[in-house]
């Protein structure tokens, strides 16, 4: 594929991500259903009290509830994945999401990170002939520092990393999601 059609595929995630919070903001159950996979392929890493968006794709938020709304501060694409992260109302509550977007233009997995700053990463695919233990050590570093160490083999590339406005005042816990 050149490089116009996976401009044109990654633009095409977004818009789909960007519908998804639409209807979800809009209580379009029907729409959102039409964008997910019926085996959603979920991951939350974050307080457990904080798993809002499975409450509010499994319909659990309408018992009574306080809905808990997600109106994404940044989008962007890479290849098939989907990263949007934002904060609630009060900006107390900072929320990342990963977003797996299937061949068939149907979002396929969540992977959720509440109170997580998020390092994306993606490794070449002569990684796989690294250790596995190579690649984690690396992978940790990487997440530790505010950039890649220099011993990082050139196979690791950083693609994207949170970008909380309150980073110099609060610290968060922080992960790899390598893509």
């Amino acid at each position: 594929m050149d490089g116009g059609g996976r401009e044109s595929e990654e633009q095409l995630a977004k818009f789909l991500v960007l519908g998804l919070y639409e209807a979800l903001s809009s209580g379009d159950a029907r729409r959102a259903q039409e964008l997910l996979a019926p085996d959603l392929g979920w991951w939350f890493h974050g307080p457990p009290a904080h798993q809002h968006m499975m409450r509010l794709l499994t319909g659990a938020d309408q018992q009574g509830e306080a809905g808990f709304a997600f109106s994404p501060r940044s989008v962007d694409a890479f290849g098939d994945t989907v990263i949007a992260e934002g904060t609630d109302g009060s900006r107390q509550l900072y929320w990342v999401h990963a977003w797996t977007v299937g061949p068939d233009g149907v979002i396929t997995q969540l992977r959720e990170y509440f109170n997580t700053d998020l390092t994306v990463t993606r490794l070449a695919t002569s990684a796989a002939a690294m250790d596995t233990a190579a690649i984690s050590s690396n992978l940790a570093a990487a997440a530790s520092s505010s950039a890649f160490p220099a011993r990082a083999p050139a196979k690791l590339k950083c693609l994207w990393k949170s970008r909380r406005a309150d980073r110099e005042h609060k610290s968060l816990p922080g992960l790899v999601l390598a893509i």
